[in-house]
């Protein structure tokens, strides 16, 4: 097992710490300068490496190293765009600080943490002349927090691999499935007048009235769609809002539905068993409404005795000298655009803790920090060899 040296270790930190420092909050979508030092690096470790432009100052930075033969083919993918900090800190976000074992800081574990140990196991790679047969290619992406643009661009043209993984926050737990999330913007219309003097009310409330106990009744059908990991799926409304005054027969209304989806759920058949719920329920009645679906990620997952999870399992069980158990990612991540849209065995494994993520006083445990770059670059030599 290699394990890192004290110099080594301090080295590790202060590319953490230089990570933070690069502010990137999404949003508005900031990622030009930590995008250009981690360019920066790779250049400077005679790595290839280069910036993937997105949108107008946001860069997806791509890394390469090359092995000798024909071997398999690993992806290492982080986002480098953090949440915005939001009040009530006492440290400075962008300043990180040392203590108590921890490092704080915007981004810390969500997920700056985890692509500096991506960055040092290629470094790793690179410095100790390790021979393998496979590639290895780093992608750090933008816009994750947002609308995935930056893993949109990256696989536009179709992309291949025979395994990822995932830095994001687990704890350095390995994570073999996560619920997808579908989100929809209902919304009826109808026509504006005088409350007191309209006999024949078009009132997109009304309207609004007769789909919402539908999609109530869908809920319990939902719920009986499950995963052997992930539970059940769901679906709930979120928000309301209808009408602009007291006296004025309401113009428009509007719902949001959050739909959480576990591994074979498709967009076309979700969509397509809502509107027959609402038709069902009011037997028949054409009632007119328009459905955005604005957002739609996959559910995703990867076989426990799949190659790559035995191989994380093992790692993981060696360096923490604890039996590591295949676990559920609790959040929504990128998984499913490769896993899913580009078909590449995918897991999500990282340090830091997901509570920690999108909090005041975000930190990681340095510990961890340590941990993750050793097993990643166990990990690599072991699967890059293959």
């Amino acid at each position: 097992m290699y394990k890192l040296n004290e110099q080594q270790q301090h080295e590790l930190l202060e590319l953490l710490c230089a990570l933070i420092r690069h502010k990137s909050e999404n949003p508005p979508g900031e990622e030009q300068q930590v995008a250009e030092f981690i360019y920066h690096y790779f250049k400077q470790e005679n790595i290839d490496v280069e910036m993937q432009e997105v949108a107008p100052g946001r860069p997806n930075v791509i890394a390469h190293l090359k092995g000798s033969g024909k071997g398999k083919h690993l992806l290492f993918n982080g986002h480098i765009d953090v949440v915005p900090c939001g009040c009530g800190w006492s440290t400075e976000p962008f300043d990180p600080v040392i203590k108590d074992g921890k490092v704080f800081g915007r981004g810390a574990a969500d997920m700056k943490s985890g692509v500096a140990a991506m960055m040092y196991t290629a470094t790793l790679l690179k410095r100790n002349q390790d021979t393998f047969s496979g590639n290895l290619t780093l992608v750090f992406n933008v816009d994750e927090e947002r609308i995935n643009l930056g893993m949109l661009h990256y696989i536009k043209d179709g992309i291949s691999a025979d395994y990822a993984i995932i830095g994001e926050p687990t704890s350095l737990g390995v994570c073999i499935a996560h619920k997808g999330v579908s989100r929809y913007n209902l919304s009826t219309k109808g026509t504006a007048g005088h409350a007191a003097k309209t006999r024949y009310p078009d009132s997109a409330i009304s309207k609004m009235a007769k789909i919402l106990p539908a999609i109530e009744q869908h809920r319990a059908s939902v719920e009986e769609i499950s995963h052997p990991l992930l539970g059940s799926a769901s679906m709930i409304i979120t928000t309301i809002n209808g009408g602009t005054a007291p006296n004025i027969v309401p113009q428009h209304c509007d719902i949001e539905i959050d739909r959480r989806l576990v591994p074979g759920e498709e967009k076309q058949e979700i969509e397509a068993r809502l509107h027959q719920a609402i038709a069902q329920y009011n037997k028949g009645e054409e009632i007119d409404y328009h459905l955005d679906n604005y957002l739609f990620i996959p559910a995703s997952d990867i076989p426990a005795d799949h190659e790559l999870t035995k191989v994380a399992l093992d790692t993981v069980s060696r360096f923490t000298e604890k039996t590591a158990l295949p676990e559920i990612f609790e959040a929504t991540c990128e998984a499913p655009f490769f896993s899913v849209t580009s078909q590449i065995p995918t897991l999500i494994m990282g340090p830091g803790g997901l509570a920690q993520a999108h909090v005041k006083d975000e930190f990681v445990e340095i510990k961890e920090l340590y941990l993750a770059a050793e097993i990643y670059y166990d990990m690599a030599n072991t699967l890059l060899n293959k």
